[in-house]
């Protein structure tokens, strides 16, 4: 079974996993990546100055594979 790594981006900045992880394959890896994203979300959304939090997958080799983000963009609308 292949194995991946994850390094986190979030508002305390990045953080690499010294574990790897199982999954059957890297379409399986990047849900897990996309589940992880959205349970950081649940902490609390961005923040400036960059509004971003990433999820980024690794091989084995800790080539990269992938990334998801969660960016948050603020719109300011001008008053009629």
């Amino acid at each position: 079974m292949p194995k991946f790594y994850f390094q986190l981006f979030d508002r305390d900045g990045a953080g690499t996993t010294e574990t790897a992880y199982d999954f059957e394959s890297i379409e399986a890896a990047k849900a897990e990546a996309r589940r992880v994203l959205a349970e950081m979300a649940t902490e609390g959304l961005p923040a400036a100055p960059l509004n971003i939090m990433s999820v980024e997958l690794f091989d084995e080799s800790r080539r990269p594979l992938a990334e998801v983000r969660l960016i948050l963009e603020e719109i300011a609308k001008q008053p009629r």
